[in-house]
């Protein structure tokens, strides 16, 4: 089954309205880590209504990556973060929305460059998904795309254990990096333009 199918049929596996982070997990638990990036990565570039996509799911990325960084074997999130919620229809719709961008995209892979997913890979990617999992984080404006997208090729890279995947998402990994350093500092200049030009 495809990876757009797997993701397509797992709300049908959760038993809440609104399951939390630790459900999705649990369902996911017997699948690659590849597959809970990916899942965890989707909201971040969808629009959500509602729901502090960035976030929350910045949040549960920053530790998957940690946990990739350090060979971790079993995925877990702590209490706060596990606990966090999202409704089922609002999962439903974003991953209607992204399962055929998933399924174009997975065709064009195939097992390439397999020494950049092996373990010791892997440990790096961790880091770099972590890094982006805080850019997803921040409350930058527009800044969730870039290292969403980023994490969702590197997943989709070490599902197909497609190399060259792997390093398209690297490289976007780098360009999100640039682009919300340069947001960053936009948005601090003009906070400091504006507040020296306030009266005492």
């Amino acid at each position: 089954m495809s990876l757009a199918n797997l993701l397509l049929a797992l709300p049908g596996h959760l038993e809440h309205q609104r399951p939390t982070l630790g459900d999705i997990l649990r369902v996911l638990e017997e699948r690659a880590i590849a597959l809970i990036l990916l899942l965890f990565a989707i909201p971040a570039i969808v629009p959500t209504p509602g729901v502090p996509a960035g976030m929350v799911f910045g949040t549960a990325l920053a530790f998957i990556g940690l946990q990739m960084a350090l060979g971790t074997k079993r995925i877990r999130l702590p209490p706060g973060v596990a606990r966090l919620r999202i409704g089922r229809e609002q999962l439903e719709r974003i991953l209607r929305k992204a399962a055929p961008h998933i399924e174009r995209l997975e065709r064009r892979l195939g097992e390439r460059l397999e020494k950049l997913v092996s373990p010791i890979a892997i440990r790096w990617i961790g880091l770099v998904v972590l890094i982006m999992a805080l850019l997803i984080a921040l409350p930058i404006p527009f800044g969730n795309t870039l290292p969403g997208l980023a994490v969702l090729v590197l997943a989709l890279g070490l599902a197909q254990r497609d190399g060259i995947a792997v390093v398209a998402g690297l490289g976007l990994a780098l360009v999100a990096a640039i682009v919300s350093t340069a947001l960053i500092g936009g948005s601090w200049w003009l906070i400091d333009g504006y507040l020296e030009g306030v009266p005492a």
